[in-house]
């Protein structure tokens, strides 16, 4: 059995150039970036009222904020985690009608009314999510707008309660009632008009604050890792539906704030004001203001506020109209003299844009067809700005690129890359697997197959394509649960624990790692927060530590970053722990992935096919971290088809053919089998035949 043909091919390869991590001045000059915005947010909020002194303007402001505060939550679910929620509205009218409802029946002001909003809208949240979040893409959408409709109909029918279509009316929002003490309030009447928008703004910085913490705590990595790579994230030990019903319920929560804050604003609830255009305009902000960051939702929620006023007024459609038409002119015409490959594709969004125009003049009004207009700029902004204004604005000006978390630090490594794990050859198996069958349908994937794999060793698990290796990976993981048979993991001085029936999280905290045949990096993580979503386990803090920021919550995260930079140095990576992981080469995502899953400290390690693709010096430099991870005491699975690798590393080795265990023995035993030979090579009987 000769090495595979692409590989010598692949050896002759040039390995791609290894991209530089960002300067620590780059770096610095984003967080100087973000500190700006930050101060002049909190400048102009503050001085905005004294400025411009129109009551339509601050309340114009008033209801931006408040949609942003709903907006940053809803980006945790949307940008974060990937889900599309078509709930909120819902979730919103739920915290508006707590804060009206507590005051209707009770008399209970507004910070009664702004804790029953986040209260009871963040036990909704949680109520939807536990069904809903079993499923994902168009089912989830579904199963979240359904809930929005029906919360609207319950709103309508529950007379006693709500008040039905009569609504609810509030009197003026008291924030600080000086009359308890006996006192007049000492900013006057002019600052009495002023409290309430205050409180509002309060509240948008107190959020921003909360999501910021929280999206750069070890939730908000496996926030974004579960979007990125499901699969992978389960088998690091981070629930997947765990975190997704994390997500949900922070983001309702906002939502109910949200909602307190919009029914005390408006002094009225109704039920028709939180059905479905809103839920499109929530969509609309975050796609179009830019996932994953503060400033879009600020700008989003601008934009959906700002957009029904300025469509209610035609003139100013039409002067915008023609804007847009001659701007799409000027860059098409661009494009086309300048021969840019992209020139094609933009001659549909171009002619729209064009045609935009000539409709407005036609038109009496715009405000009919407002939602088809928000559903084209859905879909525009969806096509051609997938990242949103923030996210172009950050491809097109380097500087606003935010600062990866310790970029401008001197990141040094700090303990063992490996945790040393007990065990020699010759001993009990670690694991063993009995008669494992995998049937799908009428296909027998595994056929009664039994395997024991020696503590301390590198076990070869090999065989043509379609054997059923892979298969065989995703029982050992949980990915798949096996038909018939057992799986069991005998690690330290633990009794024996079977891993067949648990869950791939459960499995991976158990000691059990893995790679995957194809990468399953989370891509627009870096290195280093690749490792960290390995390193999740380590981290005893809770929600509430990720939001105070608690000394235990900076401890466990400066630890962790010390120990995830050793492990990247293990692997060669070290001067590319700030890159994001899509931009390494081939070769160092690889690299990468063995990293990640060293950093869940496993007592076995499945190996799926690590050097299918790399060059030669890959291959003897991933040949090197192989045999350290073996000389650690951590057992290794590993699936190749490069078999100088098998032949050069395994201690023993299985075969494979069909589902079927037809070869099992040391390297070079297997090697010369006749059973072996013939499923790699065909029958040489036939062979002898011609």
């Amino acid at each position: 059995m000769a090495q595979s043909a692409s590989a010598p091919a692949l050896s002759r390869q040039t390995a791609p150039p290894v991209p530089q991590a960002p300067q620590a001045s780059q770096a610095g000059l984003g967080r100087f970036v973000g500190l700006l915005g930050a101060v002049f947010l909190v400048v102009f909020l503050a001085a905005f009222p004294h400025v411009v002194t129109s009551q339509y303007y601050i309340h114009l402001l008033i209801v931006i904020a408040i949609y942003a505060i709903l907006i940053l939550g809803l980006d945790i679910v949307v940008g974060y985690t990937g889900q599309v929620s078509l709930g909120h509205a819902g979730l919103f009218g739920i915290g508006a009608y707590a804060a009206a409802v507590l005051f209707l029946k009770l008399k209970l002001g507004l910070w009664f009314g702004l804790l029953a909003g986040i209260g009871v809208t963040a036990g909704f949240g949680l109520l939807l999510a536990i069904p809903a979040l079993r499923v994902s893409g168009p089912y989830l959408a579904m199963v979240t707008l359904a809930f929005g409709t029906i919360i609207q109909i319950f709103i309508n029918e529950m007379t006693d309660l709500t008040n039905g279509p009569l609504g609810i009316t509030l009197p003026p929002a008291r924030v600080l009632d000086f009359s308890l003490i006996g006192m007049q309030a000492p900013w006057g009447a002019a600052g009495r008009k002023l409290e309430f928008y205050y409180l509002v703004c309060a509240c948008l910085l107190l959020t921003i604050l909360v999501v910021n913490r929280v999206v750069r705590s070890p939730f908000g990595r496996a926030f974004e890792a579960l979007r990125d790579s499901p699969i992978a994230c389960d088998c690091m030990g981070v629930s997947v539906y765990r975190y997704k019903v994390y997500a949900f319920v922070i983001s309702a929560a906002l939502a109910g704030l949200a909602g307190a804050l919009f029914a005390w604003s408006e002094r009225y609830v109704a039920p028709n004001s939180y059905g479905f255009e809103l839920t499109v305009l929530f969509l609309l902000a975050v796609t179009m203001g830019g996932r994953k960051s503060r400033s879009g939702p600020l700008i989003g929620a601008a934009i959906i506020v700002m957009m029904p006023n300025i469509l209610a007024d035609i003139g100013l459609v039409r002067i915008m109209a023609g804007i847009i038409a001659a701007v799409a002119v000027i860059v098409v015409g661009l494009a086309f003299l300048r021969r840019r490959d992209d020139r094609m594709t933009l001659l549909i969004p171009g002619a729209l844009c064009l045609a935009f125009f000539p409709a407005t003049l036609a038109m009496d009004s715009v405000t009919d067809f407002r939602l088809t207009v928000f559903g084209l700029m859905i879909l525009f902004v969806v096509y051609y700005l997938p990242e949103g204004i923030v996210g172009f604005l950050r491809e097109k000006l380097p500087f606003l690129r935010p600062a990866h978390t310790g970029a401008t630090q001197n990141l040094a490594a700090s303990g063992d890359a490996l945790i040393r794990q007990g065990g020699r050859a010759g001993a009990d198996p670690l694991l063993t697997v009995e008669r494992a069958l995998m049937q799908f349908g009428g296909l027998k994937a595994l056929n009664e197959v039994d395997l024991a794999i020696r503590p301390g060793t590198i076990h070869g698990l090999i065989g043509p394509n379609g054997s059923g290796k892979s298969t065989m990976m995703n029982v050992l993981t949980g990915i798949y649960k096996p038909t018939a048979g057992s799986v069991t993991l005998a690690a330290g001085t633990d009794a024996a624990k079977r891993l067949d029936g648990r869950t791939p999280s459960e499995i991976a905290l158990s000691g059990v790692a893995r790679t995957f045949q194809n990468v399953q990096l989370f891509r627009e993580m870096t290195a280093l927060e690749n490792v960290l979503v390995g390193l999740h386990h380590s981290f005893q803090g809770t929600l509430f530590d990720a939001i105070l920021g608690t000394p235990r919550r900076r401890r466990e995260e400066r630890e962790a970053r010390a120990r995830a930079m050793a492990i990247l140095d293990f692997v060669g990576l070290g001067a590319l722990a700030q890159i994001e992981a899509r931009n390494l080469p081939y070769g160092k995502q690889r690299l990468l992935e063995i990293g990640r899953a060293l950093a869940l400290d496993p007592v076995l390690l499945l190996l799926d096919e690590p050097a299918a693709g790399l060059t030669a010096p890959d291959i003897a430099e991933l040949t090197l971290i192989i045999r350290k991870i073996r000389d650690a005491g951590i057992t290794v699975i590993l699936i190749e088809h490069h078999m100088d690798v098998v032949m050069g590393l395994c201690d023993r080795v299985s075969v494979l053919d069909f589902g079927h265990k037809i070869a099992e023995g040391g390297a070079r035993e297997v090697q010369s089998d006749p059973k072996v030979i013939e499923a790699y090579l065909g029958s040489p009987v036939a062979d002898a035949a011609e």
